[in-house]
This record gives C-alpha cells, structure tokens and sequence, in this order.
C-alpha cells in the first residue's frame, strides 16, 4: 500500500504543534502533538466508511496540512489505514490492540453480563455499561433482549454527556473535580454545549434524589426512553454507569420507572458490592 508523504512540514499557520508553550505550569508536561495524534485517532465513528483528511480536519478543529502529517504518520505505524481507490482513511489493526487491551482489564463486564441479560429479557429493552471518553460516553458491554424492536447500539458506540441518562447518571456520580474539570473543558470547546450541559446536570440531580437514577425521556432521542444508574466497579478505580432504555413506543416511562428502575439500582449495588 502506497502513502502519499506530506508535502508541508509544517502547518498551514506556520507552526510547528510538536512543541507547544504550556499555557500555565500545571500543563508543562502536556505534549501538543501527542493529544492531537490520538484527537485524530478519536474522531473515527463505527459508522464511518472512511473518512478524507478534510473530514478528519473538520471534525478535529486542526488544519487540513496538520492532519495530513498525522495520518501518514499513524499510517506508517498501522493505527490507520488507507484505501487506494478513495484515498480515505480508516482504523487499522494497531487500535484493535490497544481497545482490546483496555476492554480485558473490565472484569466487571463478566460479572455484569448475566445480571444484564436478565434484565434486558425481562424488560425487553437494552442494557449497557458506558465508560466517559472526554464529552461523551462509550459502550463497554451491551446487552439486547429478544425484542423485535430495540436499541441499535454496540460496544463503542457513543452517547452524549447532556442528554443522555447514562452520561447524566456518570456526571452525578463523578467526583466534584472530574466534573468540574468537564464543564471547564466544555466551556472552553462550545458555549452552547456547556449551557446544555448544565441544564442536564442540574435535571439529573433532580432525578437523582427523586427516583435514586437518572432518566432522558425523549431527551437524547425523540422516540427513546432511558434510565440509568452511576457506580464505582469492585476493585476499580474509574466510574462507570449503566442504562436500560428502549423505543418509547414499547418502553414507557412508568414501565421504567417502576418496575425496571429497582433492579436496574440493585444491579449497580451487586457491582459496587
């Protein structure tokens, strides 16, 4: 497989992101171009069919000639792949390592899953453990009832932190500098975003102490309903939290709320336990 080499050394701005002055001194160890490597590496969707250096780009916030390094670079090294008709990237068999060398270290999905199963039968809905990955939350384990309609997600799929019930349920059980430090950095990236952000923290503080979870009723998605519950694993050191949610049109939210939401919180308290 042929790699076009980058014709630019630099960025289009004229500089060079390897070394960046650190903006304050708790940030002299930060290394600029790394964070950006791997900001490329997290932009790709499971739903990608492969994405073009502009694309990357866009997604990235980064000049189109700074991706142009990184992709061959991570080329190079097998964290992507290039298609030879397209020219479009995708990821290659390196991250496989690195994801599955992350998902081995979870030994709560294997207690979890027979507790997930079960309530996914009984309630004909999907149930799933999500981990933050910066503004968002990633499937980690994913447990389908045998229901005609039900949720399509997977493990590494995406949910947002705002509107969902399983990033609401992480930011209420995250401790007060994890969750500053995420309104900080939403703050900084998009005004909206942050404002978004506030309105479905302060809700899920609301449903916390109301119900003992969170929810999003046709919040995340018109049509969806979800609640969800944050823990801290056996043994482990990073929150997690997990949902049950279905198609509104099967799955109401009094359903949820009474007869899901108690062994939804039981399941989190087995976990922690």
């Amino acid at each position: 497989m042929q790699v076009n080499q980058p014709s630019s050394i630099l960025p289009a701005d004229g500089v060079d992101d390897a070394v960046e002055p650190s903006r304050n001194a708790e940030d002299r160890y930060f290394i600029t171009a790394l964070a950006r490597g791997l900001e490329v590496l997290s932009c790709f969707r499971s739903a990608d069919k492969g994405l073009t250096n502009q694309q990357i780009a866009e997604r990235c916030g980064l000049p189109k000639s700074t991706v142009t390094r990184f992709t061959y670079t991570l080329t190079r090294l097998g964290y992507l792949v290039q298609d030879d008709e397209t020219g479009r990237y995708g990821l290659g068999t390196a991250t496989l390592g690195l994801g599955s060398a992350m998902l081995a270290r979870l030994d709560i999905r294997q207690l979890a899953r027979p507790m997930m199963q079960e309530l996914a039968d009984f309630s004909g809905t999907t149930v799933s453990i999500a981990v933050r990955d910066r503004l968002s939350m990633i499937y980690v384990e994913v447990c389908r009832s045998t229901a005609a309609l039900s949720l399509s997600v997977q493990v590494g799929s995406r949910m947002p932190l705002a509107a969902s019930a399983i990033g609401r349920a992480y930011l209420v059980r995250a401790p007060e500098q994890e969750r500053k430090d995420i309104f900080e950095r939403c703050h900084e990236l998009d005004e909206m975003a942050y404002q978004s952000l506030r309105q479905g923290f302060d809700k899920a503080l609301r449903d916390q102490a109301q119900y003992g979870c969170t929810t999003a009723f046709g919040e995340w998605q018109k049509e969806v309903n979800g609640i969800a519950v944050g823990f801290l694993p056996i043994g482990g050191n990073q929150i997690m939290a997990i949902n049950c949610g279905g198609p509104s049109t099967s799955v109401s939210t009094e359903f949820l709320l009474n007869e899901v939401r108690p062994r939804l919180i039981e399941i989190a308290k087995r976990l922690e336990s």
